[in-house]
């Protein structure tokens, strides 16, 4: 995983070095893990209402490249379908607020042991 993180990270930050305003190390891993956390949050939203995990990893493998990135989204998506299906809404929301939570707190953690 600190290998796809740092090629995400090299990336984008190659990708932002033409912009006007300088991205810092830390504007890029908030944006890298801001995106993770909002990909967890609606693969957890799909888990909560009843999509399968087979049509989640197909979701996957149509719409990203093969590679380090699409692996890492699927380790993503599977965590997600290994916790549970709760019925009433509330504990949905919460369910996938708290997941979105816990891959964006990973992600900064992974980066700055990484990057150090």
């Amino acid at each position: 995983m600190k290998k796809i993180l740092c090629l995400v990270f090299i990336g984008l930050v190659s990708l932002n070095s033409h912009a006007k305003k300088e991205m810092t190390k830390n504007d890029a891993i908030e944006e890298i893990c801001g995106a993770t956390s909002d990909y967890a949050k609606s693969v957890m939203d799909s888990r909560q209402n009843g999509v399968s995990v087979k049509e989640s990893i197909e979701n996957i493998n149509r719409k990203m490249p093969q590679g380090p990135i699409q692996d890492y989204y699927k380790a993503i998506a599977y965590k997600a379908y290994s916790q549970t299906k709760w019925e009433s809404k509330e504990n949905k929301d919460n369910a996938s607020v708290e997941f979105s939570n816990e891959i964006y707190l990973s992600c900064v953690e992974a980066f700055n042991k990484e990057l150090q």
